[in-house]
């Protein structure tokens, strides 16, 4: 029989003529005779791995080529397990150790997997963008008028479909047909959309059908779509639901479809709430609402295939350019921008998750460092047993394998028990994130996130195993087994010596993120709001219906609610607003001065807005700076007036007095208002925001329907939550309140993002420098037991216990000295990538610096007590004596 073709006709490309001739005729009698005694399989196997080792031993005549090489790593790995078990102690430090690496780094990817590696759940996400006039303070798109956004969107051709968005208020009263009359009403998270939202983004109703064209019109848009979780919640998930009306606001909406259960809201969430209800905006040209200058609705857009993000942006300032010479009184100087949907979606939370993923990915670092570390000492004791079976026969490349499968043992071993770790890990990463992180339900292990833990696993063997048979590799065995042990300058000291410093470098690294983050915590703490968040319960409510169409019903209706609330036991104080700090909300106006000249509504300063009642100033603690607050007689038959904050003030009518002024804002019926007051400002959008400028309006002379009951209490505010709720019930028949809500959990909400990296850091950090202090420790220790000797002469021959002190000392401050140098440039460099997230503190402030020195110093010291008694005890006379 002949050999195959396929060996054949390879060597006769990769081997000349001769060499090939050469090994086939090695094989050629051996092959037939082994075909003919064990049958055809067996010979095609055996004359594979006699090729293979033919053309090894031809290439290179010393190579050791095994006849079924599988066999030996197999062998390896049993020898490495009864290692394993020979040292239970160390085997269960370094499985536990690897486990709480890379469980930690599998739940932190998970994290950031589920929210910024997945591809959106929309159709061609990457076409999906984010368009809108470029806000203030971040340049992202912001707000934008009705008529801008069809503008933009018929105009710009490289924008494929636009739609548009707004936020609503639903609260239902009944269910189909009426049913559910009598239950009580429910509000609901819902917004308005453009007919083609849906079609845009590519998701189609589970149930039903979408929006029609002519169904988002002023007189037609009351027709819903509900999500799938309140169509089983609220309705028992009854199929003919589609098709009926329910009454939202007391007036009738056909229900024409339900959502699918994979849909994720991320772009209603992200702007307002996750929406279970959706309508259309039911917007044309002579809707009040649909001005240019009403910056209300939230736009995105699909651009055309083959069309660059930076085209579609050039294209679209171009637009508006054009749109803002032919409508100068509504636009003045303001452009447009767009931004990919991802980073509209997620771009806030990225270095927050970024700053978890680093933080376990040091931990695992330490972890393997400490780990090269422990085989690297422990190498030290195993070099008899590798010089006799280096004598025996096995080649350097047979002996560096040997080890490098124990550590890919143990790293397999680890790698398990991280996978068990990470499953809760992920769950408590979930739990203790900040809610508005969005997608991070969807954290989990999977394939993805196991692949990933493989991947981390095999690496984290390589590294903590590489050093060790590399070292293996150099020394020499004969010399081991001639000299029966090591010089005290053994071949490991600097390679021991290096992952220490390693170590201690990436611990200072965490420990400066965790101090910056403690900074800015504690700078944020410090911060006045302009109110007091203590003892106050917010509520809102949505005065929406037949029964308040009109302003007086509405404000007769919130007068009752507030007497009624008053007079509850424990309330000090009551009060309603259109807005709330922190609260996450904002209506901004424009702000016209008497005697400034303005040339169009663009030109007017947008001021933010509050419609409060009188007693608001009183519940919230704003300060009073100058002139009145707002009385209960500035009823709506009485003079505008408005009450102003101090930025305002100055930015409006600079060195002069504010008070006396009058102002108009367009939209309000052209009325002109005087100011009658100046007040401490708020920060209205987080703590570590600057005030904003801001304008108080009574409710008498502009009443709003949707608005927040705001309560002062002696005690706590949520006893009276329950008695407060059945006071709206009662006296405001179909307006379903919020859940209520007290303002210091608004205020703690507004710093969640920073105080959860300050706890991952901090939490880390002290693993890390914990781990780090542990290296120290072993490495001084090994040094300490190898130089026993050593000190006891030199203690014999004259030196004190304390100059052996300062000998292990400097050892060990070399260490930590040199990670303070590296770790101190890794420092800045992690405190400009946290910049985002840092408030009132430089990324190299030298308050964090000098403290972490102290804690290192602290810590090393601590490291090296033991270590340093030990060496200061040694008896000079043993030592003699050995000698």
């Amino acid at each position: 029989m002949k050999p195959p073709l396929i060996p054949r006709a390879l060597l006769s490309i990769v081997f000349r003529e001769p060499m090939r001739e050469a090994i086939l005729g090695d094989l050629a009698e051996g092959f037939a005779d082994r075909t003919t005694r064990s049958g055809r399989w067996n010979a095609s196997r055996w004359y594979w791995s006699q090729t293979l080792r033919s053309i090894a031993a031809r290439w290179h005549p010393t190579t050791e080529f095994p006849a079924r090489p599988w066999s030996g790593i197999w062998k390896d790995l049993r020898y490495g397990a009864r290692t394993l078990r020979r040292a239970p102690g160390f085997s269960l430090v370094a499985i536990a150790t690897l486990g709480l690496g890379i469980g930690g780094t599998t739940a932190a990817f998970s994290v950031l997997d589920a929210v910024l590696l997945r591809p959106l759940p929309y159709a061609e996400p990457d076409r999906l963008v984010a368009i809108g006039h470029p806000d203030a303070d971040t340049g992202y798109p912001s707000n934008l008028g009705f008529l801008t956004f069809r503008d933009w969107r018929d105009r710009t051709k490289s924008i494929e479909d636009a739609a548009a968005m707004r936020s609503w208020l639903a609260t239902i009263t009944a269910g189909p047909d009426g049913t559910g009359a009598n239950a009580e009403p429910e509000r609901v998270p819902a917004v308005r959309v453009s007919w083609n939202f849906f079609r845009m983004v590519g998701i189609a109703p589970a149930l039903g059908r979408d929006f029609r064209p002519d169904e988002d019109r002023p007189e037609t848009w009351r027709v819903v779509l509900l999500s799938d979780g309140l169509w089983r919640r609220r309705f028992g998930a009854d199929p003919s639901i589609v098709g009926r009306t329910i009454r939202i606001h007391d007036r009738p909406y056909l229900v024409v479809g339900v959502m699918p259960a994979s849909l994720e809201p991320l772009i209603e969430a992200r702007n307002y709430s996750r929406a279970e209800i959706w309508a259309p905006i039911g917007y044309d040209d002579t809707t009040r609402d649909a001005c240019r200058s009403c910056q209300h609705l939230t736009a995105f857009a699909r651009i055309r295939p083959g069309v660059s993000i930076d085209a579609a942006r050039a294209e679209l300032v171009s637009v508006q350019e054009a749109m803002r010479r032919e409508f100068p009184a509504d636009y003045g100087s303001t452009t447009a921008t767009l931004r990919p949907l991802r980073d509209q979606i997620v771009g806030d939370v990225r270095p927050l998750l970024f700053v978890l993923l680093g933080a376990v990915s040091a931990v695992l670092l330490i972890g393997c460092a400490n780990l090269a570390g422990l085989l690297l000492a422990r190498g030290a004791g195993r070099e008899r047993e590798l010089a006799v079976r280096s004598a025996l026969g096995a080649s350097r490349g047979r002996l560096v394998r040997q080890l490098l499968t124990e550590a890919a043992l143990l790293s397999a071993l680890g790698g398990g028990f991280g996978v068990l770790l990470a499953a809760g890990g992920a769950r408590a990463l979930t739990i203790a994130a900040p809610v508005d992180v969005p997608r991070i339900a969807g954290a989990g292990l999977d394939g993805r996130v196991l692949l990933f833990t493989v991947a981390v696993t095999v690496l984290a063997g390589f590294a903590f195993g590489l050093i060790p048979a590399l070292r293996a590799w150099a020394d020499n065995p004969r010399e081991s087994l001639h000299s029966g042990q090591r010089s005290t300058q053994d071949a490991t000291r600097w390679s021991r010596r290096a992952l220490v410093a390693g170590e201690v470098a990436v611990a200072i690294v965490l420990l400066a993120g965790a101090g910056l983050m403690i900074r800015t915590m504690g700078n944020l703490l410090r911060v006045d709001p302009g109110f007091d968040p203590h003892r106050l319960l917010t509520m809102d409510l949505a005065f929406v219906g037949p029964p308040y169409a009109e302003d007086p019903a509405v404000f007769a209706t919130q007068q009752r609610i507030l007497e009624g609330v008053r007079a509850l036991p424990g309330v000090e104080a009551a009060a309603f607003a259109s807005q709330i700090p922190l609260g996450g909300n904002m209506d901004t106006w424009g702000f016209h001065a008497e005697g400034h000249p303005l040339y169009g509504t663009a030109d007017a300063p947008s001021v933010e807005r509050y419609g409060v009642t009188p007693d608001y100033f009183n519940v919230m603690r704003i300060p009073l700076k100058r002139g009145r607050l707002l009385t209960e007689a500035d009823r709506a038959d009485a003079p505008r007036v408005i009450v102003v904050g101090e930025t305002t003030a100055a930015q409006v009518w600079p060195g002069q007095e504010a008070i006396g002024k009058r102002v108009r804002m367009p939209g309000v019926k052209g009325e002109w208002y005087t100011v009658v007051g100046i007040v401490g400002d708020v920060r209205h959008y987080e703590l570590a925001a600057p005030p904003t400028m801001q304008m108080y309006v009574g409710q008498p002379h502009v009443t709003d329907s949707f608005v927040t009951l705001t309560v002062r209490t002696a005690g706590d505010p949520l006893s009276i939550a329950s008695a407060a709720r059945a006071i709206v019930i009662r006296e405001a028949p179909g307006v379903a309140p919020a859940a209520p809500a007290t303002l210091e959990q608004l205020v703690s909400k507004s710093v969640e993002q920073r105080r959860f990296a300050m706890l991952v850091l901090a939490v880390f950090a002290a693993i890390a420098l914990t781990l780090a202090a542990i290296g120290l420790y072993g490495t001084i220790a090994y040094m300490v037991a190898r130089r026993g000797r050593e000190f006891g002469v030199r203690m014999a021959l004259g030196a004190r216990r304390s100059d052996i002190a300062r000998l292990v000392l400097s050892e060990g401050m070399q260490l930590v000295v040199a990670g303070l140098v590296v770790g101190g440039a890794g420092a800045v460099l992690a405190g400009r990538l946290m910049d985002s997230l840092l408030y009132g503190v430089e990324p190299s402030d030298p308050v964090t610096l000098a403290a972490i020195l102290v804690v290192v110093a602290v810590a090393s010291i601590a490291a090296q007590i033991v270590p340093l008694l030990r060496a200061t005890a040694t008896d000079p006379a043993t030592a003699l004596h050995a000698e």
